[in-house]
């Protein structure tokens, strides 16, 4: 399956930055395609001052039904 993948910061002070541009990859499932880019460990939830990223695979790029992952 076909995802849009886009890294951000958050901070509860200022809010989410996005990291970078939004990456297109093939993936069997949102949490791989998420993994498989950076190598890195994921979690349910995050901390602040952490790095995560939001996966969807929305064809009209909506955004409205994403999964977010946060990196340890």
């Amino acid at each position: 399956m076909h995802y849009s993948v886009q890294f951000f910061t958050w901070t509860p002070k200022e809010g989410v930055h996005q990291v970078g541009s939004t990456v297109e990859i093939d993936a069997v499932n949102p949490k791989l395609a998420a993994v498989s880019l950076l190598g890195l460990r994921l979690d349910e939830t995050g901390t602040a001052r952490k790095l995560a990223v939001r996966v969807w695979n929305a064809p009209d790029d909506s955004k409205v039904d994403c999964e977010c992952f946060y990196y340890h």
